[in-house]
């Protein structure tokens, strides 16, 4: 868990939101020559969108012993049975939703200061709003955070699921 509080860390999130403003441009990641991750930024918005993020899995390696291949099948399980531990609780309620999130509310504050948004997306799709352009709705009452939107909660949990688990 990050300690925002901590004045260094106020710091650092400050230089890091206002030398977010001095980018513009794009950016794209290639795998195997097709785009992976594209962010694109102008001097008051970040869009960062992971188009294939089935490549974020953990690599297989042929030549590994049985045991190291049984220790990655049990650490797989672990990372499953926490992931459906997430999802059960993304079904139970938003505000455990957010909790898996965990973006600080100072972050998204900074943002909004310094008239900035950070938008993530999954293969085009808008997931999350962060900082100045974001409108909270329910979201809002439940997690206290005015300047972050859930603009999808299918789409967060697909990519929560692509990171965490892969395809």
């Amino acid at each position: 868990m990050v300690h925002i509080n901590k004045p260094d860390n106020i710091v650092i999130m400050d230089w890091l939101v206002k030398s977010m403003k001095l980018v513009s441009g794009t950016i794209t990641i290639n795998v195997e020559k097709e785009p992976t991750i594209q962010i694109n930024a102008d001097t008051n918005r970040v869009e960062i969108d992971i188009l294939r993020p089935e490549l974020f899995k953990p690599i297989e390696d042929d030549d590994e012993s049985d045991e190291k291949r049984e220790g990655r099948i049990d650490k797989s399980k672990d990372k499953l049975n926490t992931a459906k531990e997430a999802v059960e609780k993304l079904k139970n309620s938003e505000r455990d939703f957010i909790d898996i999130l965990d973006i600080p509310k100072e972050f998204t504050q900074k943002l909004t200061d310094n008239n900035m948004t950070i938008v993530l997306s999954r293969k085009g799709k808008e997931a999350i709003i962060l900082g100045k352009e974001a409108k909270p709705t329910v979201s809002n009452l439940i997690s206290k955070i005015d300047d972050m939107q859930i603009k999808s909660v299918r789409e967060i949990a697909k990519l929560g699921r692509d990171l965490i688990l892969g395809d």
